[in-house]
């Protein structure tokens, strides 16, 4: 009761405000740090590699851990749709693995990365703060991309990256085809460019250490600017997506950008069901085709990544369906066996059903369900990297700041709200004081 009293009073509920919006910025420059922290580890983790102390598989993992830790508890709020949607998506990860001869803790890690960063987003106030951090992770890569395209001595004197990937165990010795070269090996196009053949064969990967990542980032770049019409320097942020890209030669992130682009203009006209629809076409189609033509030769372009992809889809077995292999095959050329088998398809679907249906303030969200779902569908058709935490971190934040965003009518109308109370105020004041003077007038006269 005295609370209410209080906050109803001008000076004490602006003090509440005040105190609120400190706690908000405090939280917003963690959120910020660690979506920073998932984006640069890896760099970082290089750099210490080659310069201070050897770098292990546990040390990666346990970094990774701890930024998802710090993650959980700043996503934490009083929503309960988190703790259900955990608890849910736990309990049903623990019977999956239980059948499984041995406990894939990755599979677990590889969802939860999106579950817990999609709600940090929606726990944005504004949108434009999901703007400011978009920007700063732009900055940061552009640095280090060009730093690394311009001095390239200097940059692999610092950085080893073959010798990181080596240290960690997800590379051999032996991979390495590309004699004196310490970066990634797919950091050197031995064929030449797609893009501007005169910048010569190198492929910059910036913080993330390979190629593949850099062009997906430019094209996460492409689809922001694509979505935040109202946002300031919007045209610099796609010059800049489509910078990255050729930096890094991605044409495969080029290809995504063009469909971006398509979706763009048919976001609101095509329904939302057709949108959750589309990966399980794909799965579908390359499923088909992978079935009639069984022995087409591989070649190093998009088509023959498809072939590839169709290939490996012919892998899964009924009990992959299900997530219940045991021996789990190679995947990642291929994101959506990948999910399949690590997740099976009735979790898949029931994640894939939360995001694309999840509630919205605006219809400004259902744009960037649009360009969501064209974006992840291709990065998936071809490989698994959507689930790297170097992206997906960043990816996820904005996925629920968009959720969240108020359109500009709704911003219009609560304005307005806030406004009537302060004339009406007024002209309480105003009757009171009429009110008054008349009295006065009246005691005189008597």
């Amino acid at each position: 009761m005295l609370y209410s009293q209080l906050s109803d009073r001008p000076a004490f509920a602006g003090t509440l405000q005040d105190i609120e919006e400190r706690r908000y910025q405090l939280w917003l420059k963690a959120i910020s740090a660690v979506v920073i922290a998932t984006l640069t580890f890896n760099f970082l983790l290089a750099v210490f590699n080659t310069n201070l102390i050897g770098i292990s598989e546990s040390h990666v993992i346990l970094t990774e851990l701890a930024l998802i830790g710090c993650a959980l508890l700043l996503a934490m709020s009083r929503n309960p749709a988190l703790y259900v949607i955990l608890a849910l998506y736990l309990s049903y990860m623990a019977f999956i693995l239980a059948l499984r001869p041995e406990l894939d803790l990755k599979a677990i890690r590889d969802f939860l990365i999106p579950i817990i960063f999609y709600f940090i987003g929606r726990k944005f106030q504004r949108i434009e703060d999901a703007d400011r951090l978009v920007w700063t992770c732009t900055f940061i890569v552009l640095a280090i991309g060009f730093f690394e395209f311009l001095f390239l001595d200097l940059y692999t004197q610092a950085v080893d990256i073959f010798g990181y990937y080596v240290a960690r165990g997800t590379l051999e010795i032996d991979d390495n085809f590309i004699e004196g070269s310490n970066l990634f090996v797919s950091s050197t196009r031995v064929g030449g460019r797609n893009f501007f053949d005169f910048l010569g064969q190198i492929r910059a990967s910036s913080v993330f250490l390979e190629p593949v990542t850099m062009g997906n980032f430019g094209a996460f770049l492409c689809l922001w600017a694509l979505f935040r019409k109202g946002m300031h320097h919007r045209i610099l942020l796609l010059v800049l997506a489509f910078v990255v890209i050729v930096l890094a030669d991605a044409r495969f992130g080029m290809f995504v950008c063009f469909f971006l682009f398509v979706a763009a203009g048919a976001a609101y006209l095509v329904p939302r069901f057709l949108w959750w629809c589309l990966p399980p076409l794909i799965v579908f189609a390359l499923a088909v085709f992978g079935g009639l033509f069984p022995d087409l030769p591989w070649a190093d372009n998009f088509i023959g990544r498809l072939i590839h992809a169709s290939h490996l889809q012919q892998l899964i077995t009924l009990d992959a369906l299900f997530g219940l292999r045991p021996d789990v095959p190679f995947l990642a050329d291929n994101g959506f066996a990948y999910s399949i088998v690590k997740c099976g398809i009735i979790g898949l679907l029931a994640l894939w059903t939360l995001f694309v249906f999840a509630p919205s303030n605006s219809q400004q969200a259902l744009h960037f369900k649009a360009l969501a779902v064209v974006y992840i569908s291709l990065l998936m058709t071809v490989s698994n990297s959507f689930y790297s935490i170097k992206l997906a971190a960043l990816f996820w934040v904005a996925a629920g700041a968009a959720d969240i965003m108020k359109s500009s009518t709704t911003i219009t109308r609560r304005q307005d709200a806030a406004a009537k109370p302060t004339a009406s105020n007024h002209d309480t004041r105003s009757f009171w004081s009429t009110r008054e003077q008349n009295r006065q007038s009246l005691r005189a006269r008597v």
